[in-house]
């Protein structure tokens, strides 16, 4: 069995479309799915939107339901000029870009205590899969590289060029790195899937509103793939 995390209603709507069987509980204020993809069970859940809605999500099903895996699945801004609206990124790491403790010796911004390390690595046969998985997508580009995560939503040319040149990173958004977190600390399996909705720019509200359900879309499409493969 392994379990979905969308923060958003317009992102797990789209995993539900393939999902059979479903059934509906909930896990405190967060809603639960659970059901079978491609004959594979799975739960799928709702977390809500920033880092200590999805650190919640997160710890409740690795002691819920014991997910042999654990996908993030949903939409993000682009920080990558490489990369357009519905366009994907698989990522293989994560980082929080706004978790800081440099102001102690030899701590870099970013470095998260425990796990000692600013990036956080995907698990290398999910990232893989997720590489076959969007290949197999006709007209998405899409690449391979790191999320950079935060409590803030990008929507200037200035936020976006100052993660970019401290960080790299192809694609931001509110989840990804404190999932990765959760994983990482109890030792469970973990991918990252984020498909472009916006272009974490001066126009990002506008065009989040606009392209988030066809983005979505795009990210179920992939992850039904992923099905196929494992």
């Amino acid at each position: 069995m392994f379990a979905i995390i969308c923060a958003m209603k317009e992102e797990l709507d789209e995993i539900l479309l393939f999902m059979e069987n479903i059934s509906c509980e909930n896990l405190g204020h967060i809603k639960i799915f659970r059901g079978i993809i491609n004959n594979i069970p799975c739960v799928a859940a709702l977390c809500g939107v920033g880092k200590v809605n999805a650190a919640m999500c997160t710890y409740g099903l690795i002691l819920n339901y014991r997910p042999d895996f654990i996908l993030n699945v949903g939409v993000a801004g682009s920080i990558d000029k490489n990369l357009n609206i519905l366009d994907a990124v698989v990522a293989d790491s994560a980082i929080q870009h706004d978790f800081d403790i440099s102001a102690f010796p030899n701590r870099k911004k970013g470095e998260i205590s425990g796990i000692d390390s600013v990036k956080m690595p995907c698990t290398s046969w999910i990232v893989e899969k997720l590489f076959d998985s969007a290949k197999k997508i006709e007209n998405i580009n899409f690449k391979v590289g790191t999320v950079l995560t935060g409590d803030q939503f990008i929507n200037s040319k200035e936020k976006l060029l100052r993660l970019k040149n401290e960080f790299g990173g192809l694609a931001c958004d509110m989840e990804a790195g404190s999932i990765s977190q959760l994983c990482l600390m109890n030792k469970v399996d973990f991918g990252i899937l984020r498909t472009i909705s916006d272009n974490a720019n001066d126009h990002s509200p506008i065009d989040f509103n606009t392209f988030v359900k066809k983005s979505s879309k795009n990210a179920a499409n992939i992850i039904l793939n992923f099905t196929k493969l494992i």
